[in-house]
């Protein structure tokens, strides 16, 4: 079993309702992430689901660099 990390980041400015709502979203993505790791999703669930979040799945994909020159 993978468990992921989520980092929890105030702003200065950010009310508590703004902070709730960035945590839920950020507990939400690594949990996520934690059912991909963990083969209980498959990979178009999680592409659906981030696609869902308001980004592109093709720029997004582009952004992944496993750090060895190849992306993913």
């Amino acid at each position: 079993m993978i468990n992921i990390s989520t980092p929890a980041i105030w702003y200065p400015g950010q009310s508590d309702i703004e902070f709730s709502e960035e945590l839920s979203l950020m507990m939400e993505r690594a949990a996520i992430t934690r059912d991909f790791l963990n083969g209980d999703i498959s990979p178009d669930q999680l592409l659906d689901f981030i696609n869902d979040q308001g980004f592109d799945v093709f720029e997004v994909a582009d952004d992944w660099d496993l750090g060895d020159g190849i992306t993913s």
